[in-house]
């Protein structure tokens, strides 16, 4: 009688462990891997883009042209390159945030589900 108590509750310890090793592996792990990615992504835009060099010199003109017009289209380019940056970043922090919600919310869909469809 012993044994199958002893059995029983190493199933019901291996079946709490598989299921927070479950979750932490979706969630924690996944978070990790989304915002890696998500960083990972902006730092290859921000090669394209140079978000960081132009908001350093926005106020220096382009291609060492000192006149007042290099002052002027330096600052407006660089201001228009700023601004496109910000948005397309941006885009991308939003899909990677809707992404992420959709990918944790799946294990909380199928439970639902299982729960819901369960004969009564």
């Amino acid at each position: 009688m012993d044994l199958i108590n002893v059995s029983i509750v190493y199933i019901l310890e291996r079946f709490i462990f598989r299921i927070y090793y479950f979750l932490y592996h979706w969630y924690v792990r996944g978070f990790r891997k989304a915002v890696n990615w998500t960083l990972d992504y902006l730092a290859k835009l921000d090669y394209k883009f140079a978000l960081k060099i132009n908001i350093r010199n926005i106020f220096q003109p382009l291609y060492q042209d000192y006149s007042f017009v290099g002052h002027v289209m330096g600052f407006v380019l660089r201001s228009l390159r700023i601004l496109i940056a910000a948005i397309i970043y941006t885009i991308v922090i939003i899909i990677s945030v809707a992404l992420f919600l959709f990918w944790a919310a799946i294990p909380v869909i199928c439970v639902y589900q299982i729960i819901a469809n369960f004969p009564h």
